[in-house]
């Protein structure tokens, strides 16, 4: 799909996008069949200091014509916090997981075990049947029962 590489996994398996690589040609965002990707029509405004250096686990800022998508802060694995999306959720609806050791939290530190959980919630894989092996799981309706 991307002729320079760019786009790769990282070793917990998320897809990143090395911004120095990419030539902007947009393969990966015909291919994505999420539409996850958007491309950088612009330069993004010069970040604060500590922010110049920017890598694939931390695009920013991110490179005028180049393709971007969610890298689900995995910068901040590294130090044992929590995406900024799954940490900002006031309802607490979004959940990051361990798919090797099985245990999902939030933002209130709710933890469960994420096989149950998405077992006893109906939880479902956007396009699954494209066997693209996503990782994102969506719980339709917080899990009550939907039968009448």
């Amino acid at each position: 799909m991307c002729p320079t590489g760019a786009t790769f996994k990282n070793p917990e398996g998320v897809v990143l996008v090395d911004q120095d690589k990419c030539i902007g040609c947009r393969m990966c965002m015909v291919a994505c069949p999420y539409e996850a990707r958007y491309f950088n029509y612009s330069a993004a405004p010069k970040p604060p200091s500590p922010f110049d250096n920017p890598m694939p686990e931390f695009p920013v800022p991110q490179q005028k014509g180049t393709v971007g998508k969610c890298i689900l802060c995995v910068h901040y694995a590294d130090k044992g916090r929590i995406p900024a999306c799954v940490e900002a959720c006031t309802m607490d609806a979004l959940y990051i997981a361990d798919l090797n050791s099985d245990v999902m939290t939030n933002s209130s530190a709710e933890t469960y075990q994420l096989s149950t959980y998405l077992y006893d919630n109906d939880a479902y894989r956007y396009k699954e049947q494209l066997n693209t092996s996503p990782r994102v799981w969506y719980v339709a309706g917080h899990g009550q029962s939907l039968t009448y």
